[in-house]
């Protein structure tokens, strides 16, 4: 959002992973203008379009890919968008029908990546099926903020992630730009000035879901940091399906201290707002006194994994019983046994099944470095919480 901004913006607490890395890389490619030291980004606006097709490298990432093809969707020269083996099987195809109503070429052999991108936009109106990811909306209200005559978005379906739509309007608003949520989807007007802003970035609500579940696994006190209490995120709220649980969750400041003194208790959850910490939680219910249901998590199966039949096989290995359906997954509790865990190339199925070795031993995780995706220092920071690891030769 900020590189399309008209002034300068300055991001503080920027975390340096690979999708940041990606992201950063391939917008410079765009002739976007950032610099990046130590935590901090500065951004410039672009001093000039693009006067020839360029190509550009998403990795890993399913949120830089999905708002990039959108961005590169206002661009008059053709944009390569290539990416890893992974996010190749990932979905593109409803923002890719999305963008050709709006009059943009796309080419692409399977509705996935790799695509070549050539706009500009030129259309008002498209139809967006939502059910497998929020960002195909959040692509196209980014875009519609610098297309000429804007973008009128229509949902077909069922709409996942609510939250994290609100999360994109919330943060165009702080750069000046105004969404209107219709009835039908959004509209975004056009000729709105963007401009810059200087922020700082709230701690990840997912990756703090990892200390609370070691609290609440081992048991003792774990204090999170700069905890956004006030986030539009739902994972944020997390703490609050893990008081049902049975853990103590309070407010220090501007930290949240998670505690835990007891056995947890099952629990039957709908999670589909949470969907990032869905493994999180999947892990805990292990431990827990009874079985827990997780409900409304259809998406899952098209993140970095299939993060239901995966999730589920990697807890079977473990011992424990698991159920799982379309939408759902129903962990028994009980004590997970030794195992060696796949980690499907997915951060999260890396860092949610290692709070297994929080109370079982014989735990390995194959393929850690997987978690330079999202959170490269991962694996220091939970021996530093108590987590005894060591790497395997």
């Amino acid at each position: 959002m900020c590189a399309l901004a008209s002034s300068p913006s300055r991001l503080s607490n920027i975390v340096d992973n690979n999708d940041i890395q990606a992201a950063m890389a391939g917008l410079k490619a765009l002739g976007y203008n950032l610099d990046f030291n130590q935590g901090v980004l500065q951004i410039l606006p672009r001093e000039s379009i693009l006067d020839t097709p360029v190509k550009i490298n998403t990795s890993h990432s399913g949120t830089f890919s999905r708002f990039v093809a959108a961005i590169a969707a206002l661009e008059e020269h053709a944009v390569t968008v290539e990416c890893s083996d992974k996010m190749a099987t990932r979905p593109m195809k409803e923002l890719f029908e999305a963008l050709r109503e709006l009059g943009v070429l796309i080419e692409t052999p399977n509705e996935k990546l790799p695509a070549v991108i050539t706009g500009p936009i030129t259309g008002k109106l498209c139809h967006v099926d939502a059910h497998r990811s929020s960002q195909f909306i959040s692509g196209l209200i980014i875009a519609g903020a610098k297309a000429k005559q804007g973008i009128d978005i229509k949902l077909v379906g069922e709409q996942v992630s609510n939250s994290y739509v609100d999360m994109t309007v919330y943060w165009l608003a702080k750069l000046g730009v105004a969404v209107e949520k219709t009835t039908q989807g959004y509209q975004i007007m056009g000729g709105q000035q963007i401009n810059g802003i200087d922020a700082e970035i709230p701690g990840d609500a997912v990756s703090a879901s990892y200390f609370m579940g070691l609290a609440g696994i081992a048991g003792g006190e774990i204090t999170i940091e700069s905890f956004d209490f006030d986030s539009l995120q739902g994972e944020s709220k997390f703490y609050r399906v893990l008081e049902r649980m049975g853990m103590n969750f309070k407010q220090q400041g501007n930290s949240l201290v998670a505690s835990s003194t007891k056995p947890l208790q099952a629990i039957d959850v709908d999670m589909s707002e949470m969907p990032d910490v869905v493994q999180t939680l999947a892990v805990m219910a292990c431990f827990a006194e009874g079985t827990t249901i997780i409900r409304n998590i259809a998406h899952l199966a098209f993140k970095e994994s299939n993060r239901i039949k995966d999730t589920a096989a990697e807890l079977r290995k473990t011992g424990i019983t698991v159920d799982y359906g379309e939408d759902f997954l129903q962990i028994k509790g009980g004590q997970p046994k030794a195992a060696v865990i796949e980690t499907h190339d997915d951060h999260r199925m890396a860092m949610s099944m290692a709070l297994l070795g929080a109370k079982s031993d014989g735990i390995v995780i194959k393929d850690p470095e997987v978690v330079n995706k999202s959170f490269p220092s991962y694996w220091q920071q939970m021996v530093a919480c108590g987590l005894k690891s060591s790497l395997i030769s």
